[in-house]
């Protein structure tokens, strides 16, 4: 019996929503004063969720293979700088890093076509997070006992996006002046991010020669910051309601669901490699000249935005 009332109401429910759509249309087409061009700005809030990142050193050499040291005898007897020959260039292990990127700003502006119940709009806006810095521990890094730090730090995270959204506007579903809405967008994005590292080594010298490295190194420091950026694609999901002040001002509350591909940047040198240039060796040696580089790999860049909005409505 329950089952037999319930059918009727689903019935109900499923026509009342599937004439949304069509009340929506008709409306648009006894108001075709509403059809055409507008431009809309916006501000509000980025929420991000956790960036994962992670280094690599993709040119590098260890230690005892840096000719920038100066000689000695390792307690086993071996002379180092080893020379070049022994030492090819070789890629170090990385261990991603889960930075919690603090909430930060989302502004932009946007110009768009009002056909029908649908919308189609070009979005530029740009969204920037507040950093964060963490230890760094790479298991299985044979290298990680010399340090007594290990760092990294990211900030000034920022992206442009350029996207373009679809939407579909829910007309007289609340009232005359009030437009809930769907939408959904897809763009290129350019993502930037300041990236900075430390690595300091212990300045005890027999702790040095008991690892096997040439002691020279104790107490050096490896440095990094730059400015990284990355082309990524990107996609959104968008809802959100405006209200019309009047004929051409409209007022909105807007929320969007955002993600990017994975980043990456490579071939950066070193700042300072333990207290030197960021090669092998002084460049007045044969192939000492080579660099010594890491690259940075970034996760899928996921957020949440909120934004209040203005759209003003071109002619007509």
């Amino acid at each position: 019996m329950k089952t037999t009332r319930a059918i009727p109401a689903l019935c109900i429910c499923m026509l009342a929503f599937l004439s949304f759509p069509s009340e929506s249309a008709a409306l648009d087409q006894e108001d075709g004063s509403r059809r055409g061009f507008y431009f809309g700005m916006q501000a509000g809030v980025s929420l991000p969720g956790e960036y994962e990142s992670t280094r690599t050193n993709t040119m590098s050499v260890p230690t005892n293979c840096d000719q920038w040291l100066p000689r000695e005898t390792l307690n086993d007897g071996t002379p180092v700088p080893l020379p070049l020959s022994e030492c090819s260039p070789r890629l170090f292990p990385g261990n991603p890093n889960g930075f919690e990127l603090g909430e930060g700003i989302l502004a932009g502006v946007q110009v768009g076509y009002v056909l029908s119940a649908l919308r189609i709009e070009v979005e530029l806006y740009r969204r920037g997070q507040s950093g964060a810095f963490l230890p760094l521990v790479i298991p299985g890094d044979a290298k990680q006992a010399e340090f007594v730090e290990r760092s990294e730090k990211i900030s000034d995270f920022r992206t442009d996006n350029l996207f373009a959204n679809l939407y579909y506007d829910f007309r007289g579903m609340l009232s005359p002046n009030t437009t809930p809405y769907l939408g959904v967008g897809a763009g290129l994005t350019r993502q930037k991010l300041f990236y900075s590292a430390v690595s300091v080594r212990t300045n005890d010298r027999d702790r040095m020669r008991q690892l096997g490295r040439n002691s020279h190194a104790a107490g050096l420091a490896s440095l990094a910051d730059a400015t990284l950026s990355d082309r990524i694609f990107g996609y959104q999901f968008l809802a959100g309601v405006d209200y019309a002040v009047d004929e051409r001002f409209s007022a909105g509350l807007k929320l969007r669901y955002g993600s990017v591909g994975e980043f990456l940047d490579g071939e950066n040198p070193w700042r300072l490699l333990r207290g030197h240039e960021s090669t092998v060796g002084p460049t007045s040696g044969t192939g000492y000249d080579m660099p010594v580089q890491y690259e940075i790999k970034g996760s899928p860049s996921r957020f949440w935005g909120i934004s209040l909005g203005l759209r003003y409505r071109i002619g007509g």
